[in-house]
């Protein structure tokens, strides 16, 4: 996807029209876009999102006023006035028009709009153009609603990656990258489509009013197991947000006087805890292996004196080893003649001997298993020794551990109270709020492992019946035809849910790779970012053989949130170069279109982000005030450059002091914000050389 140009019709502060065009060259693949605050670049980025997908971000005031308030001002009552955003893209080998547009009749000074139209249009290598039906499924093929965000992005927001309760979005992301809606679509539909079959089993006797009540009680657990996965969801995301705040209001208490050397404090005391919790956890673990692969031997502390008494009480009466072999004796009864020519008939004394020595000789039969047992027998207490003392170890260590933990979480209360001590308010205020969203995540953290337990004995439950139905004995075809129906469905279930679980985590392992290597290009610091398991932006610090949370500054957070956003770029490039896509997945070249990245960052992060984002993707539109951009920034941003603006700002109000009027750009002025302006409003000039 290459942007060409967007045109702007009535839109918001833009009154007429306004058209830019998008630098896409290689080397020179930047665009700049100068503005003040508040002053249309947000509106420009929105005009992006609203043009493909209908909506403008969360952020956007009054939403329902697209239409610029100069124009609605003027128009008569009755007329009709028009708005409309036009993006012009191409996209493997094709060019597309997006046009979405209203048009609203005027009857007061409010706007009431109707539901815009949407019409894209599509021309083909040949020239030729067509209008394109299903408009909205088209765009979303080409970059699906989920992932645009990573494209258009508020870099006032991008930084919210690295919080987590951003854990969500960033898998939803995941997944839409390789396709795999589809596969969460069927893994929901699936369980409902197998039980709508048992409901369709019609036969005569108790199997059939057993299998529809099998049938309704399978409906009833699966329902009940649904409510609680959304209320799990639900939970999940308000631990992420209160894990959130609880680092926020840190970081807040770091900067305050008097609070900073004890919140210091704290995080390297929490540091220890989490250390010694991790390695308690580790040793309660060890000690539950023991106990399940020898924890037996405990209870066995008389068996090898009593085997061994037992097999040298056989060996002492001449039982083991056994004298004869039972297979010799049975062979000489059979022939009927011993070894020694003697006949042995029936009722003999010779051959009643020789049944005697059959009753010993059957004795060798277990003479192995008796060798083999007392052999086994004879390492039995000193396995058994070897376990107690090891077991006896790990609870002196879980004991330390405990008792360290421990102390730890009474030193960390004690700097809690000499937080709550200091005589600032504001202090006093932070550190109550603190402790009560800590006290709210025990307490939702504790809801979530009751409702995993109740989904782990809900989903036996489920299992149970369905095994009990699909048992269930049935004579006629139908019927049989239907059972084999549903265990296709099952095992089609089970199938994909392990697909859907590997692809997952092996475009996680690659999106984290490429975390590492973006990051390690731009960043500062000797640090490491990671792309957990958990679907979290997470940023470590090397400490000897371990390595804890790293300190993260909003230019670390700004490059580890650029970095997430450059590895989308790059996996979705790569995807466009797989010729057996597994799925149906998000593939191409995509450009991104930042508002505000540069923040309030110093020079060093400034200059890396400048010299960073024209390497994530082959097309960059930079929308930033002239302020955030000067200097560093600027200077190295402009070589790759190729296609510059200036919102030029217009203000009715003309009593304001100290405003920028002009900008330099290329060592020419332009109209920066217009004081004293006939109307309200934004306007684009285009950079020349």
């Amino acid at each position: 996807m290459k942007l060409l140009s967007i045109e702007l019709e009535n839109f918001r502060p833009y009154g007429g029209r306004h058209r830019l065009s998008f630098a896409g060259e290689p080397g020179h693949n930047v665009t700049l876009v100068y503005g003040t605050n508040g002053g249309g670049k947000t509106t420009l980025l929105n005009a992006f999102t609203w043009a493909l997908y209908g909506h403008l971000s969360a952020d956007v005031e009054q939403q329902d006023r697209l239409i610029n308030n100069r124009i609605w001002h003027k128009a008569r009552v009755g007329s009709q006035v028009e708005v409309s955003v036009t993006v012009v893209f191409e996209h493997e080998g094709r060019t597309y028009t997006v046009r979405r547009s209203l048009s609203a009749e005027k009857h007061s000074s409010e706007q009431r709009l109707p539901k815009p139209q949407l019409a894209l249009l599509e021309r083909d290598d040949r020239g030729i153009t067509r209008e394109l039906k299903s408009a909205q499924g088209h765009i979303d093929k080409i970059l699906p609603e989920r992932l645009s965000k990573f494209f258009f992005v508020n870099g006032e927001r991008i930084e919210q990656l690295v919080r987590k309760e951003a854990y969500a979005e960033i898998q939803h992301a995941i997944k839409t990258l390789l396709g795999l809606e589809q596969l969460e679509r069927a893994l929901k539909h699936l369980p409902t489509a197998a039980n709508k079959l048992r409901h369709q089993m019609k036969s005569e006797g108790a199997d059939s009013e057993l299998a529809e009540r099998l049938a309704a009680e399978i409906d009833l657990t699966y329902k009940e197991m649904e409510e609680k996965k959304q209320k799990k969801e639900t939970l999940n995301t308000e631990v992420q947000h209160l894990k959130d705040e609880i680092d926020l209001l840190s970081a807040r208490l770091k900067l305050l006087d008097g609070a900073k050397q004890l919140q210091i404090e704290r995080e390297r005391l929490e540091r220890e805890r989490e250390a010694a919790h991790e390695s308690l956890r580790k040793l309660e673990d060890d000690r539950a292996r023991v106990l399940a692969d020898t924890g037996y031997l405990a209870f066995l502390p008389e068996l090898p004196e009593k085997v061994i008494a037992a097999c040298d009480a056989l060996r002492e009466r001449g039982e083991l080893p056994a004298p004869l072999k039972l297979t010799f004796i049975e062979d000489l009864l059979e022939t009927g003649e011993c070894i020694c020519g003697t006949h042995l008939p029936n009722g003999s004394s010779e051959r009643a001997a020789l049944e005697t020595w059959r009753a010993r000789a059957g004795l060798a039969e277990v003479e192995a298993a008796w060798n083999q047992l007392r052999g086994a027998v004879s390492g039995l207490e000193e396995r058994r020794a070897s376990t107690m003392d090891r077991l006896l170890d790990t609870d002196r260590l879980i004991g330390e551990a405990s008792d360290k933990e421990r102390v730890l979480v009474e030193q960390l209360n004690e700097v809690s109270l000499e937080l709550q001590k200091l005589p600032r308010e504001d202090i006093n205020a932070i550190e109550v709020r603190r402790g009560k969203m800590i006290d709210k995540l025990s307490e939702t953290s504790r809801q979530l492992g009751t409702i995993d337990q109740d989904l782990d004995h809900l989903a036996s439950q489920k299992k149970q019946k369905e095994e009990q139905a699909d048992k269930l004995q049935v004579k006629d075809e139908n019927n049989q035809r239907i059972q084999r129906r549903i265990a296709v469905v099952r095992e089609t279930e089970t199938a994909l849910g392990k697909i859907l679980e590997l692809l997952s985590d092996s475009i996680r392992r690659r999106l984290d790779a490429r975390i590492r290597s973006l990051f390690r290009q731009a960043s500062l610091k000797n640090y490491e970012p990671e792309l957990t398991a958990g679907f979290q932006l997470e940023y470590w610090e090397a400490a000897g053989s371990e390595r804890m949370p790293a300190p993260k500054s909003t230019g670390e957070n700004m490059l580890l949130s650029l970095s997430f956003v450059g590895a989308i770029a790059q996996e979705c490039r790569d995807a466009a170069n797989n010729p057996n896509p597994f799925f149906g997945g998000v593939g191409g070249e995509y450009p991104i279109v930042m508002d505000a990245v540069f923040g309030n960052l110093d020079d060093d992060y400034r200059r890396q982000i400048a010299k960073f984002l024209p390497e994530m993707t082959s097309q960059v539109v930079v929308l930033s005030s002239k302020a955030q951009a000067d200097g560093v920034a600027e200077d190295s941003l402009r070589p790759r450059v190729g296609q510059q603006y200036v919102i030029t700002t217009h203000t009715t109000k003309s009593d304001l002091v100290d405003v920028t009027e002009k900008i330099s750009v290329n060592g020419k002025d332009y109209p920066y914000q217009v004081v004293g302006s006939s109307f309200d409003g934004a306007e684009f000039t285009e950079v020349t050389d």
